[in-house]
């Protein structure tokens, strides 16, 4: 098989031809997409931004240079917002939870906000992006609120660590000191009543101190015997030897008294630290703050409604011409008239385009596509318009597709009997033998159409005349060639109105032999001599004569009558049988050693079949090559 390249004509005729699939694939994307967009369930989402910006000191800048830290600051942060922390608060904070509520309660709150809030930074800045999602919109921008709410506390609590610390320490301190201090000074006053000589003892223990640290920093310098030391030495056991004499009582009341001293300079400079550790908690921001509040969201998330149907429609556009190109692909059919040429090596005749009889030429869509896919089966009065298309329109194209195919059969004396056929039921062989023959009778050409298809005959009811007797009675010997023919008389007499067969459209130059009485052996009688007598016969009375006959595969009686005549014609019905059935036919007829004039191509579609007729026909009417007559025709 040649290869044939496709360009864009071609790509066009595809599309145009299988246009149901295409539009048919659309439409059940579309009401899928919009089926499944109207099952969604209508989300909202709210967006807060928050910016995060890290302060620090010298130091903590030093510190943060000397250690090594591997992970992302901001992606960090991120992932913090959505942090059990944070969201727990949230939770509490929306009224969600509360601070006794179980453990499970609490997780099962904690995963369900989860699922509802998303982080997301902002290019290469140090801003994040906040987004909760909701059923309500009033929710959603609740819950964006509160997280970055939260999660402002959160850092500032965390900054506050260290100070709060601190300042809980010296609290913690200050109170210890407190009750230390209330207790020395109590038992202080309860000694005050009882010692008279305290005044005496205390200077002179607070002198042997005095003197004791002065011995020590002396050592420090010297030796035990230096004069220095040695005097320091003598003066503190002369004092000592002085207080020997006072009671137990004198010296406690000393050592409570300085006690008492140290715990109030120390809770003096506790409090001083406790005031200061208050102001550095006080001096604390936080690193993070709020950029833009989450606002009302003007639309829902999930009512994307619009974009499901076009996104349907490009999806069912796509599948429908992956779908198309499929079939176009699967069809076994020949593709073009090339094709056709180069696989059976005969050449085409001709190409008759679709006839539509009356009411199946106009109609509204459903109509059309009715007729396209349930093909509902012919009256007898649009078999009838078909079947004499030319007689009723003799000025249309389809007229100019048969007067083409008669010119390229090149009727002479010698090319008379022709013989039309096709290699399966149902390919229009019938219709194209009586519209060629009315073309061929209108040139003036006495003209026999001979029903020899003994098994479905179709010529008598397509002219309204009586069946028998015909061409049976006459190869049986019942009946002659005289009585079986038919003319004008006869169809004038018969079904066709008056009007219609009287009109100059080729009639009176027609005779038709009909089948007569269905043999039971129509094979047998096509075989006989009696009928080759007769072809010898009708060759001398009538200048052609067209051969009706069965399809080529199914019944052998086309290979019985090939070899006696002088032509034939095959017709191929294009974008229905395969390749294969043609050339299965024209091997069947090689084999009786027929000669076949060429292949006449039926039932084509203007610019939608892959064997398109020739498109000046269609485009007569615009450049004026019809009469208003014809027009008028049309119409009725």
């Amino acid at each position: 098989m040649v290869q044939y390249e496709l360009n864009l004509r071609d790509y066009i005729r595809i599309f145009r031809k299988r246009k149901f699939i295409v539009i048919v694939t659309f439409i059940l994307s579309v009401l899928l997409f919009g089926f499944h967009s109207s099952r969604q369930i209508t989300l909202y989402q709210s967006t807060t931004t928050v910016k995060y910006e890290e302060r620090k000191t010298i130091a903590g800048l030093l510190t943060e240079w000397i250690s090594y830290n591997p992970g992302d600051i901001m992606e960090s942060q991120a992932k913090i917002i959505k942090g059990y922390p944070v969201i727990k608060k949230v939770a509490l904070h929306l009224g969600f939870i509360e601070e006794n509520s179980p453990l499970d309660a609490v997780n099962e709150a904690v995963t369900r906000i989860s699922s509802q809030v998303e982080t997301e930074l902002i290019g290469r800045t140090n801003i994040i992006k906040i987004m909760a999602t909701s059923k309500k919109p009033q929710e959603a921008v609740d819950l964006a609120n509160a997280v970055a709410r939260v999660y402002v506390e959160e850092n500032l609590l965390s900054k506050n660590k260290q100070a709060r610390s601190v300042r809980e320490f010296v609290e913690e301190q200050l109170n210890s000191l407190k009750v230390r201090l209330s207790d020395t000074e109590n038992r202080l006053k309860e000694y005050d009543d009882k010692i008279d000589n305290i005044s005496i003892a205390e200077p002179i223990q607070e002198k042997i101190v005095d003197l004791e640290f002065q011995l020590a920093a002396l050592l420090q310098k010297y030796t035990e015997k230096h004069p220095t030391v040695i005097q320091l030495k003598e003066q503190v056991v002369d004092l000592k030897n002085q207080i020997k004499g006072f009671s137990e009582e004198a010296l406690e009341y000393a050592r409570l008294k300085r006690e008492t001293e140290d715990n109030r300079k120390l809770y003096s400079m506790l409090k001083e630290k406790l005031e200061q550790a208050r102001i550095t908690e006080a001096e604390e921001v936080s690193d993070v703050s709020v950029v833009n509040p989450a606002v009302m969201p003007p639309v829902a998330i999930g009512s994307q409604g619009k974009l499901s149907l076009v996104l349907g429609g490009i999806m069912g556009l796509i599948l429908g011409s992956v779908l198309a190109f499929v079939t176009e692909t699967l069809d076994t059919s020949i593709g073009t008239i090339e094709d056709v040429e180069n696989i059976t090596k005969l050449s085409v005749l001709g190409v008759v385009p679709s006839i539509e009889a009356g009411a199946r030429a106009k109609g509204n869509i459903l109509d059309r596509i009715k007729r396209r896919f349930f093909i509902p089966p012919k009256s007898e009065e649009e078999e009838k318009y078909i079947r004499l298309a030319v007689h009723y329109k003799p000025t249309a194209p389809i007229s100019e597709s048969f007067r083409n195919i008669r010119t390229n059969l090149k009727i002479s004396p010698s090319k008379k009997v022709i013989l039309i056929t096709s290699s399966s039921p149902q390919e229009g062989k019938t219709t194209i033998l009586t519209n060629l023959g009315l073309a061929t009778a209108q040139e003036g050409l006495r003209t026999l159409l001979v029903s020899s298809d003994m098994r479905r005959p179709a010529l008598a009811k397509t002219f309204g005349i009586e069946p028998r007797p015909g061409l049976s009675e006459v190869l049986s010997g019942l009946d002659n060639l005289k009585d079986a023919l038919r003319n004008i008389t006869d169809i004038i007499l018969g079904d066709m109105e008056f009007d219609e067969a009287v009109k100059p459209s080729g009639l009176r130059n027609i005779w038709v032999l009909p089948c007569g009485t269905i043999p039971h052996n129509p094979a047998e009688l096509l075989a006989s001599s009696r009928f080759s007598s007769l072809l010898e016969q009708l060759r001398s009375e009538f200048d052609v004569v067209f051969f009706d006959s069965p399809p080529v595969l199914p019944v052998t009686d086309a290979s019985l009558i090939a070899n006696l005549v002088d032509s034939i014609v095959v017709c191929y019905e294009t974008g229905r049988v395969s390749r294969e059935a043609l050339l299965r036919c024209k091997a069947q007829l090689d084999s009786v050693n027929t000669n076949i004039s060429g292949i006449v191509l039926n039932h084509t579609r203007p610019q939608t079949e892959p064997i398109e007729p020739y498109p000046y026909y269609y485009r007569y009417k615009k450049y004026g090559y019809y009469t208003r007559d014809d027009e008028s025709r049309s119409e009725k």
